[in-house]
C-alpha cells in the first residue's frame, strides 16, 4: 500500500465503464458551492484529460519532501537526507504550530512578536492518503465543512504546489525534466544518502518532488484535478 497520484479520474472511469457513476464528480457537486461561496469558480472536472498516474512509495515518501520545505521556511537551510528515524523531525511540527497559531494581534506586534510567513503551505496542509489539488490558482489551502464529507478535508491548488516544487527542486538542484520512473532515479531512492550530486543523496525527496510537480503540469494544461488515492 501507498500514495497513488492521479489525474484525468473522470476519463479513467469513463474507459473502464460509460455509465459508471464517476466520484470525483459526486465530491465536486458537494464542494462546487463551497468554492463559490469562497469567491472562486466551480470546478468542471474534464472528460477529454489523458490519463496520468504514479505510485509514489510508501506513504511516507511524502513526509520526506515536507520535512525539507519545512527547514527551508523555518530554518533557511536544508537538513540531512531524510530517513526513516527522521520522520518526526521538529521542524515539521514547528511549521503545523505556525498553521494553527491564532494571528497576532496588534498588541503583540507593538510587544515585537513578528509572523513567519509559510511559504509550502499546499504541499505541508494536504492529506497524505487522500484528496484533490484543482486546477485553479488560489493562495489559501481550502479547509472545507466536515458535512461536506470532501475526501481529506483540504483542497490545494495545483498551480500553487507547481511553484512550490519548483522551489524545493532548485534548492536540491534537481532537474526537474528527469523521469521519476527513470532507472537514475530509482537508483537514487534506492541509496538515499550517496550519490554524487546533491538531488541523488535527496533520492526520495526528489522523486516526490518529480512526481508531484508533473501531476501539477498536468492538471493546469488539461483542466483536471490532481486525486490522491
Amino acid at each position: 500500500m501507498g500514495l497513488a497520484i492521479l489525474v484525468g479520474s473522470y476519463t479513467e472511469e469513463l474507459e473502464h465503464d460509460q455509465d459508471a457513476p464517476c466520484a470525483i464528480h459526486d465530491d465536486m457537486r458537494s464542494l462546487n458551492a463551497f468554492l463559490e461561496s469562497s469567491g472562486l469558480n466551480p470546478h468542471n472536472e474534464s472528460n477529454q484529460c489523458p490519463v496520468w498516474d504514479t505510485h509514489n512509495g510508501s506513504y511516507g515518501n511524502l513526509h520526506y519532501l515536507r520535512r525539507i520545505a519545512a527547514h527551508i521556511n523555518i530554518r533557511g537551510s536544508l537538513p540531512e537526507p531524510g530517513s526513516k528515524d527522521t520522520l518526526d523531525d521538529p521542524v515539521v511540527q514547528e511549521y503545523y504550530a505556525l498553521v494553527n497559531a491564532p494571528p497576532i494581534t496588534l498588541l503583540g506586534r507593538l510587544r515585537g512578536k513578528r509572523s513567519v510567513a509559510r511559504t509550502f503551505d499546499h504541499l505541508m496542509c494536504h492529506s497524505d492518503a487522500e484528496g484533490y489539488y484543482l486546477p485553479q490558482d488560489f493562495a489559501q489551502v481550502l479547509f472545507t465543512p466536515e458535512e461536506l464529507k470532501i475526501p481529506g478535508g483540504m483542497i490545494g491548488s495545483s498551480h500553487r504546489l507547481l511553484n512550490e516544487t519548483r522551489v524545493l527542486a532548485r534548492a536540491i538542484e534537481l532537474p526537474l525534466e528527469l523521469d521519476p520512473d527513470s532507472e537514475e532515479v530509482w537508483a537514487a531512492c534506492d541509496s538515499q544518502g550517496e550519490g554524487e550530486k546533491m538531488w541523488q543523496r535527496y533520492g526520495v525527496e526528489s522523486s516526490t518532488c518529480l512526481r508531484l510537480h508533473r501531476a501539477a503540469r498536468h492538471s493546469i494544461k488539461h483542466s483536471a484535478a490532481i486525486v490522491f488515492c
